[in-house]
């Protein structure tokens, strides 16, 4: 597992467990970021926390939560798997600013989003443009947080350089053997 890196600009909070002191407000800004298919149950998340790989992230600035920023070291690849500001912080660059920091700190940093559906989906795209992330071609599915559940489509983005196929395939089998909770 790679060193803990700390973020420069803002104060932060590793997530160990559901008891930890952030828990409980980073879980609710979870459960109103994303779909229900594209997050864990509280069970589910209690088991995570036990893999190595995998770490949380509440960002602060003044004791206030910013942000989380949930993400898993695999060999050669950071996978951020959910990162949300916040809703009334957003539009206020906390988002750039914490991405930028984390960038500079983890190498090969890959993420999914949802297809491009709707203009909140394609904003989200630009927001990561911006940042340097460049959309995959390969057809990417999430791999599934429980058993037997449907494939879900998303888009595939990398920092600064596009995957091979033969790079993309080696990172996908890493995610199948972990992010999938038995």
């Amino acid at each position: 597992m790679k060193e803990l890196k700390i973020f420069t600009n803002f104060d932060y909070f590793v997530l160990k467990d559901i008891n930890d002191k952030y828990f409980k407000k980073s879980w609710e800004l979870y459960e109103n970021s994303f779909p229900k298919n594209e997050r864990r149950t509280l069970k589910e998340q209690e088991k995570i926390f036990k893999n190595d790989k995998y770490q949380a992230f509440v960002v602060l600035k003044n004791g206030e939560l910013l942000a989380i920023l949930f993400f898993w070291n695999f060999k050669k690849y950071t996978f951020i798997e959910h990162f949300a500001v916040s809703d009334k912080l957003r539009g206020r660059s906390f988002g750039s600013k914490i991405l930028k920091d984390f960038l500079t700190k983890y190498d090969n940093v890959v993420l999914e989003i949802e297809l491009l559906k709707d203009e909140i989906c394609k904003k989200r795209l630009n927001f990561y443009e911006k940042l340097g992330f460049m959309m995959n071609a390969h057809k990417h599915f999430q791999v599934p947080f429980r058993e037997n559940s449907h494939n879900l489509e998303l888009l595939f983005l990398s920092y600064k350089k596009r995957l091979t196929k033969e790079q993309y395939e080696f990172l996908y089998s890493q995610m199948r053997s972990s992010l999938t909770v038995r």
